[in-house]
């Protein structure tokens, strides 16, 4: 187990020591993977793709079950038939498609891996330039960047908030459910002041 130092100087996903974490934050852990998943997506020209990541975030919020999921995954199965080779032209098409089978697999342990993957296709787009440590850098880059989404989705696990339900009034939760569900979090000062007049005084909250 790491200590707080530790997890406020990781410089790279793992360094947060999360995994042990994915059966107790199966959601949380779902939803960082679909996140990776769509920052790799933009890499990439497949409007395909985008079903199996909606998909995944329903899955994670219980509103489709394994059965429809299954069904989306056949997409992935589709895509995958047509890639002639995973290091070719289609190498970060590759990479997405198994980030979004990790992200869509009923299994905690295999969801762990989306992010990697994730990180996989940036790198294939960087190996294009030629230039020597490209693959390297271009990977350790969106693992910095994923360290961002990680911290923002799981928390501080060593200063955890606690919430109160007197917050979650119809003002609170209205903001919060169309920020989410529009993928557009520009109104977070906007929900900041609705908490605040709902008696939240923690700026960790």
């Amino acid at each position: 187990m790491i200590t707080e130092q530790e997890w406020l100087a990781a410089t790279g996903v793992i360094g947060l020591d999360l995994w042990r974490s994915a059966k107790s934050q199966h959601r949380k852990w779902r939803l960082f993977a679909a996140a990776c998943c769509r920052r790799a997506m933009s890499l990439v020209t497949d409007a395909r793709l985008e079903s199996v990541a909606g998909a995944i975030e329903q899955f994670a919020d219980a509103e489709i079950g394994w059965e429809g999921m299954k069904r989306i995954r056949r997409t992935l199965t589709a895509i995958r038939r047509e890639i002639d080779d995973q290091f070719g032209t289609k190498e970060a098409l590759y990479d997405v498609v198994e980030s979004l089978n990790r992200a869509s697999s009923n299994k905690p342990v295999e969801v762990l891996g989306a992010d990697q993957y994730a990180g996989y296709a940036f790198a294939a787009r960087a190996r294009r330039s030629k230039r020597q440590d490209a693959w390297d850098d271009a990977n350790k880059a969106e693992d910095r960047r994923q360290l961002i989404l990680a911290r923002d989705i799981f928390g501080n696990p060593f200063r955890p908030v606690d919430f109160s339900p007197a917050w979650r009034t119809e003002h609170t939760t209205g903001i919060a459910a169309k920020m989410y569900d529009d993928r557009d979090f520009a109104a977070m000062p906007i929900l900041a002041d609705a908490l605040e007049e709902a008696g939240c005084e923690n700026p960790d909250s």
